[in-house]
């Protein structure tokens, strides 16, 4: 599924045009954005949640240079699924995809 497959859901779901449902999908995601990359939180019932977290500076071996080399530490968004996501996960069988 792409963006302009969920569109095209929004905009029959909801009875508006796909230029609405494109400009709601843009806001929310700007908004969503705005509030990860401010270190907020936010929780989606039947999703899960979003936030960030930080990793820890590390070093890599590059396999190209044959070298080690030393990452800073990075921020970088943190997904919880809800209770209702992980149940919904169990129930799909695997061999139907």
């Amino acid at each position: 599924m792409n963006t302009s497959d969920v569109v095209a859901m929004l905009a029959k779901n909801w009875d508006m045009t796909q230029a609405e449902a494109r400009k709601l999908l843009d806001a929310i995601t700007q908004t969503l954005n705005e509030n990860i990359a401010s270190g907020n939180s936010f929780s989606i019932p039947k999703l899960g949640t979003f936030g960030t977290t930080t990793r820890k500076k590390r070093t890599s071996y590059n396999p190209h240079y044959e070298q080690y080399m030393k990452l800073p530490p990075k921020r970088v968004v943190d997904f919880n699924p809800s209770k209702g996501l992980k149940e919904d996960l169990k129930q799909v069988d695997i061999d139907d995809e």
